[in-house]
């Protein structure tokens, strides 16, 4: 009878836990498309305001996405603040990471991937819902992967992705020598982030990416059998590269093959 007490005051105790998250989850992505999309508060024009400039600059940052044009046909490629450029395939690089827990998506009343390819686009405007209306998932999976998720389980993706924030990185500090020195970029960086709401966006997708990074990551250290606080708290506290290290060290994922018999 006292087991029976324990365990129901622990199931109600963790389901309090996990509305809890939940209701956190969804007032943060409320706060963020409130603030960040619809409202003035911020510098640039909100979306109910977006100018063909704003959807000019968005446009370029696109055709430049992951700098194949303007490394490889620079020619063809829109001139854009190397800055904002690097801060775009920044970001971009950063919600591609989450792709290495697609096998979270096993077993879940919507497809994880129409979340994930969401996030690639709109950031935090798909990422947080998937936070918000994914079940706790930390069985480990059974059958084969399919080719996705055998993607999301290589290391070679976060080598890939930390590669391309490297040289993302770079290009803004480096990349169209007109656009001056480090000293130069980090003041037109300023001057961005307080007149560019794309600017201004983009840094606050990598604050809440960085609040939100570890979210998955319990559930994917119980799948693996892997208990690690060390490495849970340098996700936590370290930003995307925390991430990529969790990424480049968990144990490969062992399957439970189903008995049908």
């Amino acid at each position: 009878m006292f087991s029976e007490v324990k365990q129901f005051i622990a199931n109600s105790t963790h389901d309090l836990s996990v509305n809890l998250s939940r209701i956190f989850i969804w007032t943060v992505w409320l706060i963020y498309v409130g603030y960040l999309l619809l409202s003035d508060i911020p510098p640039g024009e909100s979306l109910l305001h977006v100018t063909p400039k704003t959807l000019a600059e968005i446009f370029n940052l696109s055709m430049n996405f992951w700098l194949v044009l303007p490394i490889i046909f620079p020619s063809e490629a829109p001139i854009n603040n190397p800055v904002l450029e690097g801060l775009f395939n920044i970001v971009v690089t950063w919600g591609l990471l989450f792709w290495g827990f697609i096998i979270d998506g096993r077993n879940q009343r919507f497809s994880m991937m129409t979340f994930l390819i969401g996030t690639a686009l709109l950031t935090n405007v798909f990422f947080l819902p998937w936070l918000g209306l994914r079940q706790v998932n930390p069985q480990v999976a059974t059958n084969s992967l399919t080719f996705v998720e055998k993607v999301g389980e290589s290391r070679v993706l976060p080598s890939i992705l930390a590669g391309f924030f490297v040289v993302s990185l770079s290009w803004a500090v480096l990349a169209r020598p007109e656009y001056g020195d480090i000293t130069t970029r980090w003041q037109d960086l300023l001057e961005l982030l307080f007149s560019d709401r794309l600017a201004y966006s983009f840094v606050v997708d990598m604050l809440v990416f960085w609040l939100f990074q570890s979210w998955l990551v319990k559930d994917d250290m119980a799948r693996r059998q892997w208990d690690n606080d060390k490495i849970l708290w340098l996700v936590r506290l370290i930003p995307f590269w925390g991430l990529i290290i969790y990424l480049w060290l968990r144990p490969s994922l062992k399957l439970e093959t189903q008995n049908n018999s």
